[in-house]
């Protein structure tokens, strides 16, 4: 139940602010080019220090202190992210929240694979994220059609009354009050979902501490066994011996073509992802939309998603990973021509649906895929290579790509071309795997020196 919580409330934090930061920065006259770099910075810098952030973490042997300490400071640099307009301030405060946000989600997920019994479920646990994702930004974007944007103003202007009732207190102290006061009228339109954010936070912390409690216990009572000590040693000389081989796995999979092909797509994929998230929901604004429709979209989106997560793994199996994977591109494909052509603010909800859908079955395929043919001791490391490329590289690039062309040829015809380009890779998927009949996309088996 406690993982069930987490992930609920994390996630319906980011469901509350995530999706309707482009929409922010547009409000704020922010133009593509300039919420295209802005949305690239997270995930890039994601992709940088995501690894070093790992090794400090297995450094320090203290997972939950690293965790604590990143959360914090990701929380307070993403709420300051809505405190001035400027892009330069607001790219310095992404980048800053971004280095100590990296390691969140990766530390969240090992936490709750420490305590899952058969982590085979664990898609049918993570299904509560998704569910926590579209009510946090259904509900926030009911707040929104609410309340109307107020910027924040440079200026101080107070009431007479007001001066009257802080004028005995100290300088220092008139000022911090009209400061607060400042920010408590300034919560109004999008800063409703820095607001939301906050709030939901706060019983993620209180989990992570719950699981911290429970991981000392743990510990403490593995401590008095003499021969749980002994197989902590053993583990560690598997370690370093496992470590050994990493180089020479890798090797093998960068000379095997059917894992190249199946990281190149991974990366397609997330630049594909990358151009949606940033553009999506600056087309349904375009088109008319208010909060309310970007709200009834993510939640749309996630319940669409839901069902995939808790059959993702039978389906693959029916179908498997290559038509599962061919299916993504041409869903993207789809997604992009709905959003060019929608008219309507609820015309979109198609590709919404298919956004959920593609996700669950994507990311539980590509998975297996990945452990399936990773070479001996590397599954971690094959795993990573996948969320990286997708959720760091890939979706970076999108990000900067999609607003390079939004701000040249507008935000239909950016994704009229994403369509193109994701429907020609679809007909070279189809072919190449029509000509290799023996593909391991069909039959997944661990890379090793007969496989290159």
């Amino acid at each position: 139940m406690l993982i069930r919580i987490l992930f609920l409330f994390y996630y319906g934090s980011l469901g509350s602010l995530m999706p309707y930061l482009p929409v922010y920065y547009h409000s704020l006259g922010h133009g593509g080019q300039i919420i295209g770099m802005l949305g690239a910075v997270k995930p890039f810098t994601t992709f940088l220090v995501a690894p070093l952030w790992g090794a400090i973490s297995d450094q320090t042997n203290n997972p939950f202190l690293i965790l604590k300490v990143t959360f914090w400071v990701s929380l307070v640099g993403q709420l300051l992210v809505g405190v001035y307009h400027n892009h330069h301030y607001i790219m310095t405060m992404v980048f800053l929240t971004a280095l100590f946000n990296a390691p969140v989600k990766s530390l969240l997920d090992s936490i709750a694979m420490d305590h899952i019994a058969d982590r085979t479920l664990y898609g049918r646990l993570r299904l509560w994220g998704q569910m926590g994702f579209g009510l946090g930004s259904s509900a926030v974007g009911h707040l929104l059609t609410k309340s109307k944007h107020q910027s924040w103003s440079d200026e101080l202007s107070f009431s007479a009354s007001f001066d009257e009732m802080v004028a005995p207190f100290p300088v220092v102290l008139q000022t911090a009050i009209r400061f607060v006061s400042k920010c408590w009228r300034s919560l109004t339109g999008y800063k409703l979902c820095f607001l939301s954010y906050a709030a939901l936070s706060v019983p993620t912390l209180f989990c992570i501490n719950a699981f911290e409690r429970l991981d000392r216990e743990n510990t403490e009572s593995k401590m008095k066994n003499e021969t749980e000590e002994v197989a902590a040693n053993n583990g560690d000389r598997n370690k370093k011996k496992e470590d050994t081989s990493v180089k020479h796995g890798l090797s093998l999979v960068f000379r095997n073509a059917d894992a190249m092909l199946f990281f190149f797509l991974v990366l397609v994929v997330g630049i594909s992802s990358g151009v949606v998230e940033n553009f999506a929901y600056v087309r349904i604004r375009e088109v008319g939309g208010t909060g309310t429709e970007m709200g009834i979209s993510r939640l749309v989106s996630s319940m669409a998603g839901a069902p995939m997560f808790w059959f993702s793994g039978p389906l693959t199996t029916l179908l498997g990973v290559d038509r599962v994977l061919v299916i993504s591109l041409l869903s993207y494909a789809l997604r992009f021509v709905n959003y060019a052509t929608m008219r309507n603010a609820y015309h979109g909800l198609p590709a919404e649906a298919l956004r959920g859908v593609t996700f669950a079955a994507f990311w539980s395929s590509a998975t297996i895929y990945a452990h399936k043919v990773s070479p001996p001791g590397l599954h971690a490391t094959m795993l990573m290579l996948v969320n990286a490329l997708y959720g760091g590289l890939g979706q970076s690039l999108g990000a900067i790509i999609g607003g390079a062309l939004q701000h040249k040829l507008g935000t239909v015809q950016t994704f009229l071309y994403s369509a193109a380009v994701d429907f020609a890779l679809v007909i070279v998927m189809v072919v190449y795997l029509g000509l290799r009949s023996e593909s391991s996309f069909r039959n997944p088996t661990p890379i090793g020196e007969d496989s290159t």
